[in-house]
């Protein structure tokens, strides 16, 4: 066995093992219709390491095991977890094309409309719009900035000011927080929020540095995998709608995988780890 094969089986073992132990050491929130599965945000490693797609596969299974949400969690929700892992494998391999710079952008556009939609209870207001401006402008600062061509000081000055228009947006849409009486729908889409504004943070990172900005769709295929294909099988077993059991989950991982998992793959790509 070749030095690179035994590195990738230890790289598999040591994401199953953490995957699992944080699954069970939040279990009061990795399961269930109101999860936030803290675990998840480990769905972003396939992006740096193929061993990360066995990895999950297997901590997911023995997650799902010890849960004790029933047989079709433990069948089908490691499988989902395993073609989300392809997945966003596949999204590493994508070349630097056009489009892409363009789809990048709209994980933090649907995240921050998400949050949004949530804290006015599917009423959006003035305090919404201009929420959502504030964030679509800072977005349209990078497409702008792209094609200028700045030097240093310049581009740095670019970043911090769409990263200032960020936090406005997130101190503007969190005004919308004091209409719900429900404090995990106040918690769910204060949450979101800071996933959002964390998109637009690690965006403004990602093109500062001239890095591979596929990197903020490497949580994507988790998020809508788990949000429709999770809740196919959940809501039945809880009981509840099957939208509202996507809206739940597709939140939650939301929360895990860009509020969590976006700064862990950037904080590994700079220390060059699991390459």
């Amino acid at each position: 066995m070749s030095s690179l094969q035994l590195r990738r089986i230890t790289q598999a073992g040591l994401i199953a093992a953490t995957y699992t132990v944080l699954a069970l050491a939040f279990q009061p929130i990795s399961f269930g219709i109101y999860q936030v599965r803290i675990a998840e945000a480990l769905t972003v490693l396939p992006f740096l390491t193929a061993a990360a797609v066995p990895g999950l596969y297997v901590g997911c299974l023995l997650a799902n095991i010890i849960g004790g949400m029933g047989w079709l969690d433990i069948l089908l929700g490691p499988l989902i977890t395993l073609v989300a892992a392809v997945a966003t494998r596949w999204i590493y391999h994508l070349s630097r094309h056009r489009l892409n710079r363009i789809l990048v952008v709209l994980p933090t556009v649907l995240i921050w409309a998400g949050a949004v939609y949530i804290l006015t209870d599917g009423k959006f207001d003035a305090h919404a719009i201009l929420g959502l401006a504030i964030s679509l402008l800072a977005l349209l600062i990078i497409r702008f900035a792209e094609k200028m061509r700045l030097c240093a000081p310049e581009r740095r000055q670019m970043v911090n000011l769409m990263r200032g228009l960020a936090l406005i947006g997130v101190i503007e849409a969190t005004l919308l927080m004091g209409r719900w009486v429900d404090w995990r729908m106040v918690l769910i889409g204060g949450f979101a929020l800071l996933a959002a504004a964390a998109t637009v943070w690690l965006l403004a990172r990602v093109w500062y540095a001239g890095d591979n900005p596929n990197m903020l769709l490497a949580p994507m295929p988790p998020v809508l995998f788990n949000a429709f294909g999770v809740s196919a099988y959940l809501a039945p077993i809880i009981g509840v709608d099957y939208w509202f059991s996507v809206q739940m989950v597709g939140i939650g991982q939301l929360i895990a995988c860009y509020l969590l998992g976006l700064p862990l793959l950037a904080l590994l790509k700079r220390r060059n780890l699991f390459f």
